[in-house]
């Protein structure tokens, strides 16, 4: 994956995290990421569309850990 920066206000920050965390969601990154592929499914390649939603059914399951539970280990 590439990363890419992105600046928003600090309501939006703490929204964005908000709806992260109530929807499952182990980050704001892969809330956002999956956002974004909601909004361009008709322009995303069927294999990059797969990949952000097995991502987020392994979310659902709580096969992933934010990154921060990694800490340590």
């Amino acid at each position: 994956m590439k990363t890419i920066s992105l600046k928003v206000s600090p309501e939006q920050d703490k929204l964005i995290a908000a709806t992260a965390v109530r929807r499952g969601f182990p980050s704001k990154s892969e809330f956002i990421r999956y956002a974004i592929a909601r909004s361009l499914e008709e322009e995303l390649s069927v294999e990059t569309l797969e990949e952000v939603f097995e991502a987020r059914r392994q979310v659902r399951q709580r096969k992933t850990v934010p990154l921060s539970g990694l800490e340590g280990k």
